[in-house]
């Protein structure tokens, strides 16, 4: 669950893994330019910190604050229970000032009447769903008017009409003031409200703020930013229009810009990084469960960098790492014998358990099929006898594969004939030697004969899995 109190002290100085500072500035910029961009939308898909950035964009803001901005944070998950997105709004604007302050007593005073109103509309709108169907629903004070109803009287439907059109012409009237009102209170202090979390709202609500930001504050001086899953707003209009609604030119009439936030960034080489990968390793380097000789294992971090993680969010490296913890938490360490193999085999299994059951229960089952595990891993086959210096460099998806060699259908630990002795001496002497830095030299022959009960790596991994299948972690 989201800590907000935490949330809202951050800046990109305190951490900014995934360098959007470069985009916040961006933004500022536009919001500082003289081109029209509100209302603008800064999409990201679940889980990939857009709430997180929102606070450190109103942050920057406020730190640099030349233009004199009043900066709100509306989170509209947290306000859809109130069912009145305008209420939810202007009352973030008036908290922009004192109780006493003279503008917050114009800005109320020219708001209360349009909120009023608009209630009232709401009200009598529903009366004609409610007549002849829930009468018993309806207060005792409405009783003489249905009664015309059931008499066959139009003076009550008459009535209502008519003072429906004079509510809708009032309704104009003041919603006209209160836009001034807000432009008149926003021309001192220009307004900048973020929005957040409306993708998690209910689809009736979601709709209704939408209406509400492209009616109401649509004035100068007043700039809304979004911040949501624009897919996810997308099938919320669908579910509130039907699913025959071009719901992409729905949405796109109320917004100007659509900033996207990266999924990945570049390292110093130039290469892509998934910030799923980059988020591993700092949530790791900030466990304070993770002791220090697993946070320096390079090993780990490679891991995800082979493994399709493409489609873990940020919330699910998380819930990822909150299986490490527990397994580590588990660890029998009096029968450990290799600290780095161990920590290899927990963070893959722990990724396993996150993206693909069927591979963690054919691991299970000592019964890999090929092409799920090499795809998965993304690796190729370990041909022996190779290089000593290839050997060297060997990286976590090569190791993968040769610990977990015997689980698979087909080998992928290419060994010489047996025939050609000498060669495969070598390869297995090669073998030996590799599996010695890692305290795994006893396994050799395990590897290269066959499959045994009495494997160390077997029964470490049966005890791994059972830790992760024991209290079923994340759900």
């Amino acid at each position: 669950m989201t800590d907000y109190s935490v949330m809202k002290e951050l800046t990109f100085s305190s951490r900014d893994e995934f360098t959007r500072k470069p985009i916040a500035e961006k933004v500022i910029k536009l919001l500082d330019s003289d081109i029209d961009v509100s209302p603008l939308i800064i999409d990201g898909k679940w889980g990939t910190g857009k709430t997180e950035f929102c606070f450190k964009l109103k942050n920057l803001i406020e730190a640099d604050n030349t233009n004199n901005y009043k900066v709100g944070y509306v989170n509209a998950f947290q306000a859809d229970h109130a069912n009145e997105p305008l209420l939810t709004l202007i009352a973030e604007v008036a908290s922009f000032y004192d109780e006493k302050d003279d503008k917050r007593k114009n800005f109320i005073k020219n708001a209360v009447p349009y909120l009023r109103l608009i209630s009232g509309i709401g009200l009598k709108a529903g009366l004609g769903f409610a007549f002849g169907r829930y009468a018993a629903d309806i207060p005792d004070a409405l009783a003489d008017g249905i009664e015309e109803i059931k008499d066959g009287s139009k003076s009550l439907i008459d009535q209502s009409l008519e003072s429906m059109i004079k509510d809708q012409v009032e309704a104009e009237k003041n919603l006209s003031t209160l836009r001034d009102a807000l432009s008149d209170i926003a021309s001192t202090n220009p307004i900048i409200l973020l929005i957040d979390e409306l993708d998690r709202c209910r689809p009736d609500f979601a709709v209704m703020m939408l209406e509400t930001i492209k009616h109401v504050f649509d004035v100068d001086n007043v700039q809304i930013i979004l911040i949501t899953n624009a897919e996810q707003l997308k099938a919320t209009i669908k579910h509130s229009y039907g699913s025959d609604t071009n719901s992409h030119d729905y949405l796109y009439k109320f917004f100007k810009y659509q900033i996207n936030l990266p999924t990945s960034t570049k390292n110093i080489e130039g290469k892509s990084i998934e910030n799923n990968v980059t988020y591993f390793k700092a949530t790791v380097q900030a466990s304070r469960v993770i002791p220090q000789d697993f946070k320096y294992n390079e090993f780990i971090y490679e891991i995800p960098t082979f493994l399709d993680v493409g489609t873990l969010s940020l919330r699910k490296i998380e819930q990822t790492v909150r299986c490490i913890e527990t397994l580590i938490i588990f660890e029998d360490k009096e029968q450990s014998k290799s600290r780095t193999i161990e920590q290899i085999l927990m963070t893959f299994l722990s990724f396993v358990y996150m993206i693909d059951k069927k591979l963690l229960d054919e691991i299970a089952n000592k019964k890999i099929t090929q092409t799920i595990s090499i795809n998965f891993i993304n690796s190729s086959e370990v041909t022996l006898p190779i290089s000593q210096r290839i050997f060297g460099d060997m990286d976590a998806s090569h190791l993968l594969v040769i610990i977990l060699n015997k689980y698979l259908n087909e080998s992928y630990l290419n060994l010489p004939d047996p025939n050609d002795w000498i060669k495969y001496e070598n390869a297995g002497k090669q073998l030996y030697s590799f599996l010695s830095k890692y305290d795994l030299h006893g396994e050799t022959s395990l590897i290269v004969n066959g499959k045994d009960s009495n494997s160390y790596i077997y029964t470490y991994i049966d005890h791994t899995i059972n830790n992760l299948l024991l209290f079923d972690i994340v759900k």
